[in-house]
């Protein structure tokens, strides 16, 4: 009888602990969720500052070295081909993680981490994916619609593009980076916290 109500002990202390277990994992599924959020907004924000950072130093250079025919096809046809999966993963995925990340951050709404990641969605969100669909987008659209034109045409059709989408593009790549940055410093930030 001694060793029913041993093995009954032991039983009752077998499904306490199980339960224990079982209990830690869900602890530890809003800190994974913050991990795996946050590191995604870094890596999408950075490729997409990268990608602006690319045009911005290299492409647009590039591109200025052209006659204004060769200039206005070049960009028609980026801006045709720009709208892939691979663009709209950091592009979009960006903006997306982003708020995802403020999401699973909101439980801790004072930390540092969640204040970062704030100020990083506000910077990306605005800076970086509302001026590409209030102004570059727009600037696109434009220069998609110019069909064949003589030259003098050509020319005003990109004075009037080539420097102020250069400039936006300027914009949004330091809005991106600077979010990019402060994202960099939330990863961090989670170490102290």
């Amino acid at each position: 009888m001694g060793t029913d109500n041993h093995n009954l002990g032991g039983a009752l202390m077998s499904s306490r602990s199980a339960a224990t277990r079982t209990a830690v994992p869900l602890v530890g599924v809003g800190s994974l969720a913050r991990l795996l959020t946050l590191t995604l907004a870094t890596l999408t924000t950075g490729l997409i500052s990268g990608f602006f950072y690319a045009y911005a130093c290299s492409v647009t250079l590039g591109l200025a070295l052209l006659p204004d025919e060769q200039y206005v096809e070049a960009m028609q046809a980026i801006n045709a081909t720009v709208r892939n999966g691979v663009f709209a993963f950091s592009f979009f995925g960006a903006a997306l993680s982003l708020l995802l990340a403020l999401a699973a951050h909101a439980p801790r709404i004072r930390s540092r981490c969640f204040v970062l990641i704030a100020l990083a969605a506000a910077l990306y969100i605005g800076g970086g994916f509302g001026i590409t669909f209030m102004v570059n987008v727009p600037m696109n659209e434009e220069l998609a619609r110019v069909g064949e034109a003589g030259s003098a045409a050509l020319a005003r059709v990109r004075a009037g593009y080539e420097g102020p989408w250069n400039y936006w593009n300027g914009v949004r790549t330091v809005f991106s980076s600077l979010a990019f940055l402060v994202l960099i410093g939330a990863c961090l930030s989670r170490r102290s916290e």
